[in-house]
Order: structure tokens, then sequence, then C-alpha cells
């Protein structure tokens, strides 16, 4: 297992992400914060509420969250009042959430905490930049329920990736399911100076068709949403980028096939690996049928973790589960519960 803790010491910033409800995100985080006590001074919050005794969904218990002291939080104020915990207040943000606007507190000892923190990225941005200046040297973010987008460039500088055994009782799904979504997320951004010089001007456009010379067409377009046919339109043999800024869907890509073969030999652009929202059939399809798919920032994904233990009563062999998703992808996979 590669260390944990050497490597995120190389960052600022990091977030654990996954792919669905109890897959080991909070299980993640405890082993970094259990690796880490004594050696590094970490940060915490959340996108989501976490760290409470059971889960307000399918009431079954949550592992909460133990932290040591020196460690600063971000938290909502209804969660700084439950923390058993002695503390500091450091600052009260003007960020507020449905628990009372988020604080930031120093730990005096070692204890519980919940986390509830802001509910957009600019939010957890923010909060990130506030735990570095106030001394921690890692701000954590524990995500919620497939919200990747922490995982973009522009909101951490790395991430960790969990998947499990809850996804499907089927040990070939779930490993193929894993391997495609890391592959997602981890998808090849483009290379290309020219693009670059004019990213600024077309980053303020919501669909944008370039040509091989770089000059640009904004489409005026809301939304991708039922708006295939305007794209299909506008383009030409001379297309060389669909630029898409926000996310690219089934029914879009399922459009784009559908509508006729101007999509083939040219590129869909993301801003990273967490706009696209894809079935693996869908993508697959889409790439064999001519079609390509790359974004502009890549996505630091320095680990993958892994909960082989389902809360539906099944398990799956730790290592042939480990070992199954490790010969497939590049990033270092892991198991926190056996470890």
């Amino acid at each position: 297992m590669i260390n944990i803790i050497e490597e995120i010491k190389k960052y600022k910033s990091l977030s654990i992400v996954g792919n669905y409800k109890n897959v080991g995100k909070t299980t993640t985080l405890n082993y970094i914060l259990d690796k880490a006590k004594g050696n590094i001074t970490l940060g915490l919050t959340s996108i989501g509420v976490d760290g409470e005794k059971e889960d307000t969904v399918t009431k079954t218990p949550k592992p909460r969250i133990y932290i040591s002291k020196g460690s600063i939080i971000a938290t909502a104020k209804s969660c700084v009042l439950k923390s058993d915990i002695t503390k500091e207040i450091l600052e009260a943000t003007d960020i507020h959430t449905p628990l009372g606007k988020i604080i930031i507190f120093k730990a005096l000892s070692d204890g519980y905490v919940e986390l509830a923190g802001p509910s957009r990225n600019s939010g957890i941005k923010y909060v990130c930049d506030r735990l570095n200046y106030l001394g921690c040297e890692i701000a954590i973010v524990d995500g919620a329920l497939s919200r990747k987008t922490l995982a973009s460039p522009s909101i951490t500088e790395a991430t960790i990736f969990c998947s499990g055994a809850v996804l499907a009782n089927n040990i070939d799904k779930v490993v193929e399911q894993t391997i495609f979504e890391v592959e997602m997320m981890n998808i090849e951004n483009i290379n290309d100076d020219k693009l670059m010089e004019i990213y600024e001007e077309i980053n303020e456009c919501k669909v944008c068709i370039i040509d091989e010379a770089y000059n640009y067409k904004n489409l005026n377009l809301k939304t991708t949403l039922n708006s295939h046919e305007d794209i299909v339109e506008n383009l030409e043999e001379n297309t060389k980028y669909i630029f898409i800024n926000g996310i690219v869907t089934n029914s879009f890509i399922e459009s784009l096939i559908k509508s006729n073969d101007k999509y083939k030999n040219k590129t869909i652009l993301v801003k990273d690996g967490t706009k696209i929202f894809l079935d693996k059939l869908v993508y697959s399809k889409f790439i064999v049928l001519g079609g390509n798919i790359k974004s502009i920032d890549k996505i630091n994904l320095i680990g993958v973790s892994l909960n082989p233990t389902s809360i539906n009563g099944y398990s799956f062999d730790s290592e042939i589960f480990e070992k199954s998703v490790s010969e497939n992808i590049s990033i270092p996979v892991f198991d926190v519960y056996r470890e």
C-alpha cells in the first residue's frame, strides 16, 4: 500500500469522493486521521453532513470522525456545539447552511466531531483556503454522495476515490464499474497550446464550437439539455473542438450519435473528468463510432480506496477485489479495512 501520509504531504488540499453511499469515504478519512496523528496538522470540512452516529437515509450505523488535538475544523454552528472536544474558535465565516454558519475552530483535545460544510464548491474552495491560512498543512474535504465535483483541480489539489461492494453483489460488475469511473475521472487532458491561448475567452461560453484555425463561435446556449440539434447544426468539416462548459450526459451523447456523423473526428472538451456523467456502454459506443472526449484540466487522482463489505450483508475477498482493480488502472489501490 502507498504511504498515504507521505503522498498527501505534497498537497495543500485533498478531497475524498465516492460513487455511492457506504463505499468507505469516512473510513478512509479516519484511516488518514489515524496515520497523520503526530505527523501533520490536518484541516477538515465536508460538503455534506458526516460523522453522525446513524445514516439518516438507511438508518444504519456510520463510522464517526475522531480527530486529534491541533486539528482545525470547519463545520456548521450546530455541529460545533455537539462536538465533544475542547475547542478554540478561530473564525466565523459568512457561509450559511441549514445547520448554521460555518465556524472554524482548533481542537484543543482529541475527540469526535460532526462535519457539515458548505453546499457549494465555491464555498468549499474558500473554506480550504481559510483552513490553510489558519494553520493546517492539508485541508481535507469529506465528500457527500456522488459529489465528485470536489475532485476538480479548481477545488482541491488531489483526490482519493472510494468504491465498494455496495454497488452490486457481483464482484466482476463492481470491478468493471470502478475501473470505468476511475477512467472517466482520470480522462486524458488536451495538450494544445493554441487552444489554451483562447481558453479564458471561451471559458465564458456554455457551449462553444472551435475550428482548426482556432476561431470560435459561442452558441449562446444555457445548457446542453435538448440542445444537440443546435450543436450539430453548427458543426462544420473544419470543426476541431466542441467545448462544453458543464456536464456531458448519456442523453446528450446518445442524441449526437442518433443525429448524424458530423461529430466524428471532433473532440468534446470538458473542464475536467468530474463533468462526465456517462454509462460505460454509451461512452464505449461513442468512442467506437469516432467520437472523442478530453478535458482541459486533469484531476490529480492519487489513490483508489476499496470497501469489500456491503451493508446489504455480503462481502468480497479483499485481496481479490484489490488485485482485480489494481491490475487495470495505473493509480495506487488500497483497502483501508484490511490495513
